[in-house]
């Protein structure tokens, strides 16, 4: 792998698969920051972290879909490519959770309620993930790269 294949994929991975999940990102910028959203509406917090999943599962999706295209990984491969983006997205969770742990104490937020609210977080985020996968699967949306197809 070279950066003559890398750098192309990561924009082409951005221009195709970012987009959600930067708009849900800054959706929660601006609702907590901004407007103190979560604090008027407490249960905004569960659609918040289901959307988060389904947005950067749909990221994982695409960028593995063009890394076989690139030939950054191995041919596509429908269980491969699912294990994948469920594994990246549980991840992607459990990362955000330690991300909110660490505003919390070193910056005196409060967006976490303890470990119930934590694990359900985690949970919701990893739903939303499989949810997409589950979507682009069944509706058809799932675009083997040509010239990886057997």
């Amino acid at each position: 792998m070279t950066s003559k294949r890398i750098i192309p994929w990561g924009i082409q991975v951005v221009r195709e698969g970012g987009l959600p999940a930067i708009a849900v990102f800054v959706f929660h910028v601006v609702a907590s920051s901004g407007f103190d959203a979560y604090a008027y509406f407490p249960a905004l917090d569960i659609p918040m972290h289901f959307l988060g999943g389904m947005a950067i599962a749909y990221l994982f999706h695409r960028a593995s879909i063009t890394a076989s295209a690139c030939g950054i990984i191995g041919p596509f491969h429908r269980v491969t490519h699912a294990v994948l983006v469920v594994s990246l997205t549980c991840t992607a969770a459990v990362f955000w959770e330690f991300a909110e742990f660490t505003v919390d104490r070193f910056f005196l937020a409060r967006s976490q309620l303890g470990l119930t609210d934590t694990l359900a977080d985690m949970f919701l985020g990893i739903c939303g993930g499989i949810t997409l996968l589950a979507a682009t699967r069944f509706g058809g949306r799932v675009e083997e790269p040509e010239s990886t197809s057997p």
